[in-house]
């Protein structure tokens, strides 16, 4: 069905209902009184556009935030673990941009933010174990909270501007969108930490900087879940 044959039964099923003795005048008027508060709204940018904002955030973020720390983790790298973390981190940082641009556009397509959590807190433990060795517990706590710290310092102001990001979309489920920012600014602070932490330690590397991963993860869904309540709450006192 074509748009001009929508637009003909719409104007012939209201030509029905309208009783014969109704003026023109009145018709205008009401309206006038449903269109009145009608604004135009801001067209959403392309899906390429969003998702390219979101790698440029989680590079950004992290080589400014090594930069500035020192760049000690990346110097202590081997060429082939460096070859291999690098890389991933930039396919899990797209997989997590893509679950965010997603959740921008209503029906834009199945969710990805648990496939990125899944495939970040996962995928590299795994690569971790393969890459590095040690797996000695002494002084575990006292070496990773500094990283942990450090990360999530870089984690908490990329899910703020990657939230940011996501209001110049439709938003409809904050709590999907904010596991998926959470994710990505995860991974920006994860990234982060291979390039600055010197410590190869695999016990330290799965854990701690990994960490900041799934940490971030659950801080993004829990604030998106704050979110989507306090929203609901102002709907309800609205209808009332």
């Amino acid at each position: 069905m074509k748009p001009e044959e929508v637009d003909r039964i719409l104007a012939q099923a209201a030509h029905r209902a309208a009783p014969p003795d109704i003026s023109r005048r009145v018709i205008e008027r009401v309206e006038n009184v449903l269109v009145s508060d009608l604004r135009p709204v801001r067209p959403l940018a392309p899906p390429w556009a969003s998702g390219t904002a979101f790698l440029i955030l989680f590079a950004a973020v992290a080589a400014a935030a090594a930069a500035a720390l020192g760049l000690h983790g990346v110097a202590v790298l081997a060429g082939e673990q460096r070859a291999l973390i690098f890389p991933s981190l930039l396919l899990a940082a797209l997989l997590a941009a893509a679950a965010c641009v997603r959740q921008m556009r209503p029906a834009a397509g199945a969710s990805l933010e648990t496939m990125a959590l899944v495939v970040s807190a996962l995928g590299f433990p795994a690569l971790f174990w393969l890459l590095f060795r040690g797996y000695d517990t002494g002084n575990l706590v006292s070496e990773g909270v500094p990283c942990l710290i450090a990360g999530m310092s870089v984690a908490i102001p990329t899910g703020i501007l990657a939230a940011l990001v996501l209001r110049r979309g439709f938003v409809m489920d904050w709590s999907r969108a904010g596991l998926a920012a959470g994710t990505l600014a995860g991974l920006a602070g994860l990234a982060m930490l291979e390039l600055h932490c010197p410590n190869l330690k695999a016990i330290h590397v799965i854990v701690w900087h990994v960490g900041v991963v799934v940490f971030s993860a659950a801080l993004g869904l829990a604030t998106g879940s704050a979110a989507d309540r306090l929203r609901r709450r102002k709907a309800i006192r609205r209808a009332i």
